[in-house]
């Protein structure tokens, strides 16, 4: 056997110790192989990762928020709510339960599902964070789509949040927490209390601003319309102590003789030359039928206005009136206007009825246009009524069903009547379309033909009913320039009552019709049809809701032609004693109305 080399020897010794190496590593391997296994394989099953908190998170965003002192009561209260209630899901800026947000509190409130410390015996008026709830976020663009204004928010939050306890929120609550929210989201207009009149009219994903405080103008304009009013008085009176009470002068005065610096214009012709000054007075005349015109004129312009933003459809009807009363500039002030002059015109004219009847000048002549009288007190009284239904909010309940449905009571034509007036077998979409046109044009355009008709007669008969000359006590007559002035003097007085109450007291709106079944005991008429509500308690809807009004107008109507007339020397006065009879049925059926509209809204005690 031959001996080795050196060189021989030098590579086995290599190739040895390289074995020995590689035999050491894998040895070692095996041994810590399935020791590293197992350590793996327990920390899988016993760790419970936690995510924790972002190093640029700022434990601030988790206090109270804070609202700048010139927003609403509301906001500060409803920021509060959202804290308590509402903050831990969808986070301090409404970002929702994001891994950021969740990590902010921490590995045991955010992961408590998994930890145990509650399980399902979380505190009653507390919450845990939602494992498997997808929580939306409240704020920015495209978030709260579902809802398309805020008063389906408020709905919500009141009927479905806090999600652990829904219906826990009082109804101040929710409306307080759905303004914050909408201020999160950046679209409620700021100092704006959202309210059921307005909530509407606020879409969630659009911003409008809100219009600002129309007051300050509305009392600048009362002003100068009191101010106006004060020196029409001041200068008629100064005339009227400058003037000479001669017999020359009350001759200029039978004659119409004006100064040569007054020329009648188209206002002036409207009127006679002159009339008794006795009649003239405000305490005969009351000044209802200028009144009248004036209020006719005013829901003339202000209908006008109003249809630049009311949409007649049952969708945006209620909706269009809460933005005209909430967001465009002066249009609640252009709505309390048409509302409280259409109330007060349904009272004038029946004031003016009233006068014509107790005074007796409803003479021969004048018989027809006392009719014309009559006829456009309905025309207003329909008018009111189909101007209450365009509202289409949850007020005008009676109107729509109980009100209607009274034709339907009419023998032979009552479903065909019905169906013209609603525009089908029942109120549906097509009804607030027959109502804006029969309100807007058939209506509207049958009041000016007779009211232009009925000044036109006032006109051609004379003016005001008075007895023959040869039987007046005081032969003094006003001329139309006077006269005018005095109308004017009752118009501006009557802009500052309506532009105070205007200001005061807003017109009625309710929220949108959303309810498909309604308590008809509890929905209440207009407030000129409460004594038809309280008849229809009696019985028969036939007889007592059609039946009994008509009777009355028919009445009212025959007044002139069955009972005895006053007579030429009694005119002008109140109470001639030529029409008692007339006058005792007229005040009875007055304060038959009166007593059933009192009844009516008189609440009622049960012992």
């Amino acid at each position: 056997m031959p001996i080795p080399s050196k060189h021989t020897w030098q590579i086995a010794i290599l190739t040895g110790v390289s074995s020995a190496a590689i035999f050491s590593i894998l040895s070692i391997a095996a041994l810590l192989t399935p020791v590293t296994a197992q350590a793996s394989s327990h920390l899988q099953a016993t760790a419970t990762p936690s995510p924790g908190p972002f190093p640029t998170f700022d434990p601030q965003r988790l206090e109270k928020p804070v609202i700048a002192s010139d927003n609403s009561e509301q906001l500060k209260k409803g920021s509060l709510v959202y804290w308590g209630v509402c903050m831990a899901c969808h986070g301090d800026r409404g970002q929702g339960l994001t891994t950021e947000w969740r990590a902010a509190f921490g590995a045991e409130d955010g992961n408590c599902w998994q930890a145990g410390c509650h399980g399902p015996d979380y505190p009653e008026k507390s919450f845990f964070m939602p494992k498997d709830k997808a929580i939306p976020a409240v704020a920015g663009p495209g978030k709260l789509a579902r809802f398309s204004n805020a008063q389906e928010l408020y709905d919500f939050v009141l009927a479905r949040m806090p999600w652990w306890n829904p219906g826990q929120l009082t109804k101040e609550e929710a409306w307080q927490v759905s303004a914050y929210i909408l201020s999160l989201q950046k679209v409620i207009p700021k100092g704006l209390e959202l309210t059921d009149t307005n909530a509407s009219a606020i879409r969630i994903q659009s911003a409008v601003p809100r219009p600002g405080n129309d007051r300050p103008a509305i009392l600048i304009l009362t002003g100068l319309l009191t101010l106006a009013g004060i020196g029409m008085i001041a200068q008629a009176y100064s005339q009227s102590c400058g003037q000479a009470y001669s017999h020359s002068s009350v001759q200029d005065l039978r004659k119409d003789k004006p100064r040569i610096s007054e020329r009648p214009n188209f206002f002036h012709h409207l009127h006679p030359p002159t009339i008794p000054l006795v009649q003239a007075r405000l305490r005969y005349t009351l000044g209802a039928g200028g009144l009248a015109v004036f209020l006719c004129l005013i829901l003339l312009v202000t209908g006008i206005l109003e249809m630049f933003y009311y949409i007649p459809t049952p969708e945006h009807a209620a909706i269009s009136v809460e933005v005209i009363t909430s967001l465009v500039p002066f249009g609640a002030l252009i709505r309390n206007l048409h509302f409280w002059s259409a109330q007060a015109l349904m009272i004038v004219m029946s004031i003016h009825l009233l006068r014509v009847v107790l005074t007796g000048a409803y003479t021969d002549r004048r018989r027809s246009n006392y009719l014309i009288g009559l006829g456009m007190l309905v025309l207003v009284t329909l008018l009111d009524f189909t101007g209450y239904v365009l509202r289409w909010d949850e007020g005008i309940r009676w109107a729509l069903i109980v009100g209607t449905n009274l034709i339907k009571a009419i023998p032979w034509m009552g479903d065909w009547l019905y169906q013209l007036v609603v525009g089908g077998s029942e109120p549906a979409f097509s009804t607030l379309e027959r109502f804006y046109t029969w309100h807007i044009f058939v209506l509207t355009l049958a009041m000016i033909i007779l009211g232009a008709w009925h000044i036109f007669r006032v006109r051609r008969d004379g003016g005001i009913a008075v007895p023959p000359p040869d039987q007046r006590q005081d032969p003094t007559r006003l001329s139309r320039f006077d006269l005018v002035r005095r109308e004017v003097l009752g118009m501006v007085a009557a802009g500052v009552i309506l532009l105070f109450v205007s200001a005061m007291f807003p017109a009625p709106i309710e929220r949108p019709i959303t309810q498909t079944v309604v308590d008809i005991q509890t929905a209440r008429a207009p407030w000129f049809f409460l004594w038809v509500q309280q008849l229809l308690k009696l019985g028969d809807p036939f007889l007592w809701g059609v039946a009994a009004p008509i009777i009355l107008l028919i009445i009212l109507a025959v007044l002139p032609y069955i009972l005895p007339q006053t007579s030429q020397n009694d005119l002008g006065r109140w109470f001639p004693p030529g029409n008692r009879l007339a006058q005792v049925i007229v005040i009875v059926i007055a304060l038959i109305l009166i007593i059933l509209t009192i009844v009516f809204i008189t609440p009622t005690t049960h012992l």
